[in-house]
């Protein structure tokens, strides 16, 4: 499992050296006027583009994350870098497509061991570098443990009744509480390393899935499947209720704010569980929308992130704190193909947009991204630049003047301009690589994009045979086409060829970003 590059360790004393001796703090122009400030990034689960009415909805209103597009930056072309769960966690806190390591395309489970190297460089561990305080609220989907650690076994995995790591902690995180993920068992809260609430007397007991070919350990398990059915005893005193998992992981988060000291910046990773199924509301939301119970948990979302927004605000925070939203994938309705938007009573859940979380199409992975900072961003801006979640590593990097190993961050480029108005120190993002669950590829530079497939490679078009008739891929103009109804695959082979390239290389190099970032530019 473990990589080969410079560990995280060794990064980490450099960058402490260079804080001590004033050389990262005035490495770069801004941030040596503007200091170092708080850095919350709230990550939803499965809201789609057009989820909110800072995005055009109209079926249902979510004033208190409309407050950060008011206070501060839409971003109309942002992505997540792949169209599900795990995969896009494991880009946003390492900044490398996930589809270089050995989960692929598709999600961990329950008894799957940690997908981030311990010994990687990590978005923490940047934050860490320099002075903050550092936590995971929420869910974590990026699994626990390691072959070999005491209780592990190849088939059931971590020990959840033992210490479980390695884990966030190990990760570059100085506290954790959350949950392993949703939906699959076991439904419990983890702080830092055990389950809370766990009696001795009943022990977690899991059950092998029995499905064929998962009942080998996790490199030979197939990467399919829309969850695991792994089975779960015992451990009845640590389950929590989904209807309650949105307001304990507030509460936390919102305390966690509240016990900060002001003489220590932190940053606060806040993956929260909504709008993720199962779609159970609390019984304070139920009934509060026009369309459902999808309604009601957007609700409940929005009014979670205002009470961090309140949190901030009543410590006197806010205007030194850098807010970021944004979702992990596009929303999903059916695990139906969806052709065109995907909608409920008349709310369209991804906008405009063609297909749903799973699909390589841009409903599964262009997603909201809000940024404020009050006296930094522009309040009520947008930005049309191509940015994705995997870009945070480079850009937090660039705003503290460090330069990245090269085997740091290999897909992360720097989006500092587009989110400071400020000229950026590194390399910008030209090109953008999505992949779908079943690892259909997309590549995207400009406005061309590029799909290596007839299908969007979502979990609705596993069983949908070669069309012989039909252009063996899919080419589309998102500037004047974003929702991908015209293919002009046979129509520019030119561009064909030259995406196809361009890809390839991604995936041989091992990395999209350029060993040396630095632009070289006058002062």
């Amino acid at each position: 499992m473990k990589e080969s590059h410079q560990t995280r360790r060794n990064i980490l004393k450099t960058i402490g050296a260079a804080v001590l001796s004033g050389m990262v703090l005035t490495g770069a122009s801004f941030a040596r006027h503007a200091g170092r400030p708080n850095v919350v990034v709230i990550l939803a689960d499965d809201l789609g583009y057009g989820d909110l009415s800072c995005y055009g909805a109209t079926k249902v209103r979510t004033p208190n994350i409309d407050r950060l597009a008011a206070e501060g930056r839409l971003f109309t072309d942002a992505h997540s870098p792949a169209s599900v769960c795990t995969p896009t966690r494991y880009n946003l806190l390492t900044g490398r497509y996930a589809w270089r390591t050995w989960a692929s395309s598709s999600c961990v489970w329950s008894n799957d061991p940690l997908l981030i190297d311990p010994e990687r460089f990590t978005l923490p561990d940047l934050l860490k570098g320099q002075g903050y305080r550092t936590a995971c609220v929420g869910k974590w989907h990026l699994g626990f443990g390691e072959p070999g650690m005491p209780g592990w076994d190849d088939v059931l995995g971590p020990n959840y009744n033992r210490e479980l790591r390695p884990g966030p902690r190990e990760v570059g995180f100085d506290y954790f509480w959350g949950f392993p993920h949703v939906g699959q068992l076991p439904h419990v809260i983890i702080e830092n390393h055990r389950v809370l609430a766990l009696t001795p007397d009943d022990p977690i007991r899991m059950l092998p899935d029995k499905r064929p070919g998962f009942e080998k350990d996790y490199r030979q398990r197939p990467r399919l499947g829309l969850a695991t059915n792994l089975g779960v005893e015992g451990g009845r005193s640590a389950r929590y209720e989904h209807e309650e998992l949105a307001l304990m992981m507030t509460e936390r988060a919102v305390k966690w704010i509240r016990e900060q000291s002001a003489d220590q910046p932190f940053f606060l990773y806040f993956a929260h569980r909504n709008i993720h199924g199962p779609i159970r509301p609390n019984a304070r939301f139920r009934g509060k929308s026009s369309i459902g119970a999808y309604g009601d948990f957007l609700l409940e979302l929005d009014w979670s992130v205002g009470e961090l927004l309140n949190a901030l605000d009543q410590k006197g925070l806010a205007d030194n704190t850098l807010v970021m939203f944004s979702s992990d994938n596009g929303a999903i309705q059916t695990y139906r193909e969806v052709v065109n938007s995907a909608t409920i009573m008349g709310h369209k859940l991804n906008g405009p947009l063609r297909g749903q979380k799973t699909d390589v199409h841009e409903g599964g992975s262009r997603v909201p991204l809000l940024a404020r900072w009050p006296g930094r961003i522009r309040a009520g801006s947008q930005s049309r630049a191509l940015v994705t979640l995997t870009d945070l590593l480079a850009t937090f990097a660039d705003f503290f003047g460090i330069d990245l190993p090269a085997d740091a961050g290999e897909d992360s480029f720097s989006v500092l301009g587009a989110l400071l108005d400020k000229r950026p120190r590194q390399v910008v993002r030209e090109a953008l690589v999505n992949d779908s669950f079943l690892r259909t590829f997309a590549i995207r530079e400009n406005d061309w994009k590029l799909i290596l497939s007839q299908t969007s490679g979502g979990v609705a078009t596993q069983n949908i045979p070669y069309d012989p008739d039909k252009p063996p891929g899919q080419l589309y103009h998102l500037g004047r086409d974003l929702s991908e109804a015209v293919n002009e695959y046979d129509n520019h082979p030119e561009i064909v060829a030259s995406l196809t390239r361009l890809l390839k290389a991604y995936q041989e190099s091992g990395r999209s970003a350029p060993e040396n970032r630095t632009i070289r530019q006058a002062d």
